[in-house]
């Protein structure tokens, strides 16, 4: 699969730059770039092939280069979503694309720029991971429904062709650039959920009660005490048995709001007169 994709990719260099002939490749030392199929191809359009020593990478510096900025690039494109690692593919496409449309360190051109003389046009880059309403097909539609359903924008296949997944299913679907709306402030997550903490990883800005309470040798002092004493509570015996203790079975909302007490245990006259206290004081 790896060598006819690669054949395919040099046969539409060479048509896309005719006046720039590939000369030299250089390739590492897998199966498929090794077998004698690939090697007269190679020689039988006037490209050389070189092979690195095995497990030796800076040998194939600029290749292993590129792959590290593509890395470091993808990294923060997922992290600032809501998706799981497994996009990964994804923001490496992404990333790819961000490269050809910027300048480097090296160049102050972007490489489409250097290979075309054109500056390139960014008005279709949106967040990688933001929110797109994409409009749904008049026949899966209703006139009194929604008109747009949400997905999971990951890049363009062209300028005017972007790439989103279903929430629900984690899908790739594609869609027209010019019909599409963007949130780049939202970052919906796969399975219809939102989830706080995206990708599993700790928000390191939160404070946690660890943070509140930093562990010492007093604390870990108190913690025990209230172990032992919970677990002398449940040693002892309880104060009342419970099963002496006579169940009632009337509901408590039969149970009378006001209790009427009997009138040969309480003297009026004698709640009414005033309190006599010490020293002859009322």
């Amino acid at each position: 699969m790896a060598f006819a994709r690669f054949i395919a990719q040099i046969i539409r260099l060479r048509a896309h730059f005719p006046d720039y002939a590939i000369k030299k490749v250089r390739l590492d030392n897998a199966g498929e770039f090794t077998s004698a199929a690939f090697n007269d191809f190679c020689m039988s359009v006037g490209i050389d092939v070189e092979h690195p020593v095995p497990h030796v990478h800076t040998q194939n510096g600029m290749a292993e280069s590129l792959i590290k900025r593509l890395q470091l690039i993808a990294r923060p494109l997922i992290l600032r979503t809501k998706l799981p690692i497994t996009v990964w593919g994804h923001a490496i496409l992404h990333a790819g694309a961000l490269v050809q449309v910027r300048p480097s360190a090296y160049n102050k051109f972007s490489p489409i720029q250097l290979a075309f003389g054109n500056m390139p046009n960014i008005s279709h880059l949106r967040v990688f991971g933001c929110a797109v309403y994409i409009p749904i097909a008049p026949p899966q539609r209703s006139k009194m429904g929604p008109q747009r359903r949400l997905g999971i924008y990951v890049g363009y296949s062209s300028p005017s062709i972007i790439r989103y997944l279903e929430p629900a299913t984690g899908d790739m679907f594609t869609a027209q650039f010019a019909d599409s709306h963007f949130d780049e402030n939202e970052f919906p997550a796969l399975g219809g959920g939102s989830r706080e903490s995206p990708n599993d990883i700790t928000k390191w800005c939160t404070h946690s009660l660890a943070y509140l309470d930093p562990p010492s040798n007093q604390r870990e002092v108190e913690v025990q005490k209230i172990i032992h004493m919970q677990r002398l509570a449940n040693q002892l015996p309880m104060s009342s048995d419970t099963k002496r203790v006579t169940k009632s079975y009337i509901p408590a909302a039969n149970a009378p709001s006001k209790i009427e007490v009997p009138h040969e245990h309480f003297d009026v006259n004698r709640a009414s007169e005033p309190v006599q206290l010490k020293r002859g004081r009322l």
